[in-house]
């Protein structure tokens, strides 16, 4: 026997191929029977030697293998195989061409340009850059965090960790992360639903801390959730789908949500955020807190109403109206002479802060907002303590003892929260990059975000992405890298670390002042007369966008006396309600943008009509919505009407839809809605919904006593008609009038 392994042609070939080799040779020199004739097949060749007979082995293995099975023949069989070779081959070669440092920089960017940074040209710009943001977004992030409802501090969190990171991970020089308006508005108006304490109305002093904490520790797992989903979309490439969400809708949406987030602020300006009504002998004191509302006409309405009216503070007014003027004029300068004056955007946020601190200290014009007590007439509504340090570990908030509660809630909102970030800050990125002449690379552009989020869900922040402004400014001033970003995270730092005191007289309306000049550039009003000249189908989708985001409007119904004609109470008092039910019609679009407003009217309709039936002693049973106007509805709209039916049907009351378009029967049938609803209560009319309901009452049934009994085989006409719509793959919508 010969030795183990030996190389032979460049293959290794092992002593039981060997021994195979040899078989194969003898059978080919002796023939099968194995009689020792001479004839063989005509694979006989002459092997004197086992070498010989291992050199020809592979030769006869294939053979055999090919006529037993031919499968190895096979033309696309050997092109796979060689496109896989080929594959291999380069894909090595290419890889040989980089080093491991370069490997680390495709994970780790900040490896690749760090080993090219130029200090010499590109430091001292890259210092200014960090130190012109770092100045804009201390007071900018504390404005952002208490619009969504967090304490001040949590923006300065933003501002820091999530910043640290990005820089280390992401691919745009330029681009500014941290906290930003629209993320806070949608935390704000939408995180009080996943929670089940009251929402405090002055987040840094709250009434109820235990309350506050519930708030903060929601907002940590959005925050963990939405950088979960970032990561996965850079991981698994699918940056893509920001292409299904349209150009027109995400500017109608960013113009409504301007509107609406300026009119929130309006409130410091006016002196309205929260004042106290002193004790009397018989009466205690009564804090008087500013509600707050999404919709524009209702804020509106509590703004210009006689309710608030003796609230109004002169000195307030001014000094917001005046801070916002400085902002105004101070960006507006920045942009007008950029060479010379372009730091102005820049330091215009601190100018107005170290403006108002220093007024409030020098006329002791502060309110403190701890003091709960205290009437403040005549006094400053100021921000109030701010914690001193760095931010503590969150992880413990991911997963709080009995599991994260309400996470389908916060799930929905995750996602409408990274959809708007991630165009957000891809766009914003791809415009730096062009202007400048240098390429991301998107996929790695989300992982970094995902990434940042992800820390700063460990470590005291909510949601952040790329900031509008504060990118403006940092490639304005002219940032060449992330040292720029880094010098941006270290001037917070130093703030939390010891300056934190100095902004605790910083009065509340240069908070709004700051927001209200920053959210100004978001009102898209050039983009509605591009549309209107070149898609008119845009112009219209763009309107219904930004007026279904600040104007949701939703009316109670009534049947008008002798007809089958439903109309708005408020418009015609004539018209009678119906016994146990209550007719709602919404009157737009519903999408993730609306859904919050939504979903508090119909919960106030809901409210007030059980107050009413109830002085009958009757009970709600049935609320039917109209949705005629209702022309589209998008992923999050179906979470939430899944969500209210579900919530309806286990309180016992049966929601009915009526005359549903084509588009949103469509969306139910796909998520399955019908099912959950019943199929008999979506119906093509209200007044057939309405005469339905009336019939199941009539019979002294409800949605939950009603029992269909069908014996010997006599099934009933609505019966028929239910396996008819079942068989031609439709819903059923319910029976004729």
């Amino acid at each position: 026997m010969v030795d183990a392994d030996y190389h032979l042609d460049g293959n290794h070939l092992s002593n039981r191929n060997l021994d195979s080799a040899v078989e194969l040779a003898d059978v080919s020199k002796y023939g099968a029977s194995g009689s020792g004739s001479s004839s063989s097949s005509s694979h006989t060749h002459e092997i004197q030697e086992p070498f010989a007979g291992a050199h020809n082995a592979k030769k006869y293995k294939v053979e055999w293998h090919e006529a037993e099975h031919g499968v190895l023949n096979d033309p696309l069989i050997s092109d796979i195989t060689g496109w896989l070779k080929h594959k291999k081959q380069s894909t090595k070669s290419e890889w040989a061409r980089y080093s491991w440092l370069d490997i680390i920089g495709i994970f780790f960017p900040i490896v690749n340009w760090g080993r090219k940074y130029n200090i010499k040209r590109n430091l001292l710009t890259d210092l200014i850059a960090g130190i012109s943001v770092g100045a804009m977004v201390v007071p900018q992030g504390m404005s952002y965090a208490k619009l969504a409802g967090l304490p001040n501090v949590y923006g300065l969190y933003g501002a820091f960790v999530p910043v640290m990171i990005y820089a280390a991970l992401g691919s745009s020089p330029q681009l500014a992360v941290g906290p930003v308006a629209v993320t806070s508005l949608l935390l704000g108006s939408g995180l009080k639903d996943t929670i089940t304490s009251a929402v405090q109305a002055d987040p840094n002093n709250p009434t109820d801390p235990a309350a506050q904490m519930e708030y903060n520790m929601a907002a940590i797992q959005v925050a963990l959730l939405a950088g979960s989903l970032y990561t996965a979309v850079g991981l698994l490439k699918l940056g893509w789908i920001t292409n299904f969400l349209s150009h027109s809708v995400i500017c109608g949406f960013m113009t409504g949500a301007s509107v609406i987030i300026a009119l929130s602020q309006v409130k410091y300006i006016f002196g309205y955020s929260q004042y106290v009504i002193p004790a009397t002998k018989t009466v205690k004191a009564q804090t008087v807190t500013f509600p707050r509302h999404d919709p524009i006409h209702e804020q509106l309405r509590d703004l210009l109403g006689h309710q608030w009216r003796p609230y109004f503070h002169w000195r307030e007014f001014i000094m917001g109206g005046t801070f916002i003027v400085i902002l105004i004029a101070m960006k507006h300068i920045g942009r007008r002479w950029p060479k010379y004056l372009g730091f102005f955007r820049a330091i215009g946020p601190i100018t107005v802060a170290v403006l108002g601190i220093a007024i409030t200290n020098i006329w002791h014009l502060e309110c403190p907002t701890s003091d709960k007590n205290k009437v403040c007439a005549h006094t400053i509504r100021v921000v109030g303590v701010i914690p001193k340090g760095l931010p503590h570990a969150t992880v413990s908030w991911w997963n709080p003892p009995g599991g994260i509660p309400r996470v389908g809630k916060k799930f929905s909102y995750a996602i409408i929260i990274c959809l708007i970030d991630l165009l957000e800050s891809i766009s914003i990125a791809k415009a730096l990059a062009l202007k400048n002449r240098y390429e991301i690379r998107p996929t790695q552009e989300l992982r970094g975000l995902g990434v940042a989020n992800l820390f700063g869900a460990a470590f005291n922040c909510y949601t952040t992405t790329g900031s509008f402004s504060r990118s403006a400014i940092m490639d304005a001033s002219g940032a060449k890298s992330q040292v720029a970003g880094i010098t941006s995270a270290i001037v917070v730092m130093f703030v939390l670390l010891f300056l934190t005191p100095v902004f605790k007289n910083m009065p509340q309306n240069v908070q709004g002042a700051i927001v209200i000049a920053a959210v100004i550039g978001l009102f898209n009003y050039s983009e509605w007369f591009f549309l209107w000249k070149v898609n008119k189908f845009d112009w219209i989708v763009f309107n219904a966008a930004w007026l279904g985001t600040g104007f949701p409007h939703l009316a109670v119904l009534g049947r008008l006396p002798g007809t089958t004609v439903y109309r708005n109470v408020n418009q015609y008092p004539e018209a009678e309600g119906v016994d146990g039910m209550l007719l709602v019609r919404i009157d737009s679009p519903i999408y993730f943008a609306n859904v919050a407003p939504i979903r508090n009217a119909l919960m106030k309709f809901q409210k007030r009509a059980e107050i009413q039936l109830s002085a009958r002693a009757r009970k709600l049973l049935y609320i039917v919505v109209d949705l005629s106007p209702v022309t589209d509805i998008d992923a999050s709209a179906v979470h939430f009407l899944m969500e209210w039916v579900r919530n309806l049907k286990a309180n016992n009351i049966q929601p009915v839809f009526a005359n549903p378009c084509r588009q949103v029967v469509r969306l139910f049938e796909a998520a399955s809605l019908p099912k959950i609803i019943g199929e008999e209560f979506i119906s093509v009319r209200i007044h057939d919904a309405v005469t339905y309901c009336q019939e199941l009452m009539a019979e002294g049934q409800d949605a939950y006593t009603r029992i269909e009994v069908i014996s010997e085989g006599k099934e009933t006409a609505e019966d028929h008609r239910r396996e008819a719509h079942k068989l031609a793959g439709q819903t059923y919508i319910g029976p004729p009038v």
